[in-house]
């Protein structure tokens, strides 16, 4: 996994300090106002493919409701023509027009130190110059300014899309209200122009206010697969799956299927058992492992294809380490290869689980919303962009598998899992990962030994009330045997996971993670080997035959 760095930006914010206004570079908040003076907003026609916001303005009266929201204690006051979805409540809620988003969210920070929380999780990236300068995003506001009395932090920032790129909204301007102690609220806003919509957000920022919280905190969400219409052996292989009563257990060992089957053949002999499923890594860029794919067919597996949309992985690329390509992705720039790898993809024609950006709801990938102008909602345009790149192109084998990280990382309420969902035509199946990591990194970070339903009993409950229509799979999983009695941790897992009824299909992640810090020198921290030691393949053996 990896570290990156990210984010977009343009707006305003110069303070203008009097007893009665502040302003965000170009929009002046004025406490004295009247509803009625700030009921107007300038507007032009939608900005160009480059981002041009030159054209000439046109004043147009609008008229403001205020939205009361006690399940999670505030109130605001927004343009009446913009909708309201309560839906994600628990996590936001969402506030939007034809040119505006606005996602609103409580939150509380697990630090004293606020601006630290802010500087080095949420906007990591966005802060970092290295990053705007790689990816076209420019920062033009990151300061405190006094709203009613609320300390609040506003960063606005924009992206420069590519030539020809059909995205529209790419300016942002985050504003956080440190109400309390460490709680806060999240007001981020998206449009195509903070210039031109400048009125209506002076309204929105002068108008929050805190109200006494009361009433039920649930989502209204109806999540379940619209499954595609699949060949007939991709459909019955999915079927199999969903309706079985057993699990079917797959490994992963690095280039097993570019390279060498020996190390699982060499298991399997050892278990006798032969694994239905394989795990394999690309990234975006890598060409479709055809002959890898067929190798693995001919075995009797189905491979778990994970796509990771990290960097530019083509020969000869001069790109800065920084790039982001999930924005190339969406502007349109990857739509060749893409293509191609469906192309080959449906040539391969046999089923096949696809499972693309998983671990999105963290901090140590690109694909991560806090990568991504902390606005999941690119999460989603990729996913879906890249979901109907495969539909044009006809492919009928792919297993669309949406992967969350077992844990919201850094915990925010926008950051949920249930944020990234990308939609229930764009997935078939619900991947869940956990690792007993071990105790390697107990003092570094207070890691701990984890038992099986320690890290799976919690999942199983949040994932149920979201995912319970859908086949589940535990995409990846392992027990390190640093801190504890790796034997007995797979013979416990083998006596509770069938108590999750929806997981049909787990694969061991047979490897290890590395200490490559300057004076270990690449040591093992996290034995995650099946094979390291013989009593762990004899209790693996032992629990297939349960």
């Amino acid at each position: 996994m990896d570290d990156i760095k990210n984010f977009f930006v343009v707006v305003l914010i110069v303070i203008i300090v009097s007893a009665v206004s502040f302003g965000c570079g170009g929009i002046v908040i004025e406490k004295n106002r009247s509803d009625e003076q700030a009921g107007s907003t300038a507007e032009t026609s939608p900005t160009s493919e480059k981002g041009s916001n030159t054209e000439e303005t046109k004043n147009i009266e609008v008229s403001y409701r205020e939205i009361q929201c006690p399940e999670l204690g505030f109130q605001v006051k927004v343009p009446e023509n913009m909708v309201v979805d309560k839906d994600y409540m628990p996590a936001f809620i969402r506030i939007s027009s034809g040119d505006m988003d606005i996602k609103i969210s409580k939150e509380l920070s697990p630090y004293e130190g606020m601006d630290d929380y802010f500087n080095t999780y949420i906007y990591k990236y966005m802060l970092d110059p290295e990053y705007r300068e790689a990816n076209s995003i420019s920062l033009k506001t990151n300061e405190y300014l006094d709203i009613n009395g609320i300390s609040t932090k506003i960063v606005s920032f924009s992206r420069k899309p590519a030539e020809g790129s059909s995205e529209k909204q790419n300016e942002y301007m985050h504003v956080l209200y440190i109400t309390e102690g460490r709680e806060f609220y999240s007001c981020f806003i998206r449009c195509s122009s903070l210039d031109q919509q400048k009125e209506v957000i002076q309204q929105v920022l002068k108008s929050f206010k805190k109200i006494e919280q009361s009433g039920e905190l649930e989502f209204n969400l109806a999540l379940k697969p619209e499954l595609p219409n699949w060949n007939a052996e991709t459909k019955a292989f999915y079927e199999a799956l969903q309706n079985s009563d057993t699990i079917r257990w797959g490994i992963f060992y690095p280039h097993s299927i570019t390279k060498d089957f020996s190390t699982i053949e060499a298991m399997e002999k050892k278990l006798a058992y032969k694994f239905p499923i394989t795990l394999h890594y690309i990234y975006l860029g890598h060409e479709f492992p055809m002959e890898g794919m067929k190798s693995a067919h001919q075995r009797g597996k189905t491979v778990e294809l994970t796509m990771q949309v990290m960097w530019n992985v083509k020969p000869g690329n001069t790109e800065h380490k920084m790039k982001n390509v999930n924005f190339d992705v969406i502007d349109g720039l990857y739509d060749d290869d893409l293509r191609k790898f469906a192309r080959e993809a449906k040539a391969f024609g046999h089923p096949f689980i696809f499972r693309l950006n998983n671990e999105m709801n963290s901090t140590w990938i690109r694909y991560s919303g806090i990568a991504l102008l902390c606005d999941p909602d690119v999460f989603i345009k990729v996913w879906r962009h890249i979901y109907d790149i495969f539909e044009e192109e006809g492919v009928r084998n792919a297993i669309w598998v949406f992967n969350p990280n077992d844990v919201d990382y850094p915990p925010l309420k926008w950051n949920s899992h249930v944020s990234y969902y990308p939609g229930n035509k764009y997935v078939h199946m619900i991947g869940v990962t956990g690792y007993n990591t071990g105790t390697y990194y107990k003092e570094l970070t207070g890691e701990r030994w984890r038992s099986f339903t320690e890290i799976y009993d919690p999942l199983n409950e949040k994932y149920s009330r979201f995912y319970g229509e859908f086949p589940w799979m535990i995409t990846e999983f392992a027990s390190s045997s640093v801190g504890g009695d790796k034997e007995q941790w797979i013979r416990d897992m083998f006596s509770n996971i069938g108590r999750y009824k929806n997981i049909k299909a787990a694969v061991w992640w047979s490897y290890a993670d590395f200490d490559y810090s300057k004076s270990k020198k690449g040591t093992p921290a996290r034995r995650y080997w099946l094979d390291e030691k013989p009593e762990y393949l004899k209790a693996f053996k032992a629990g297939l035959k349960q």
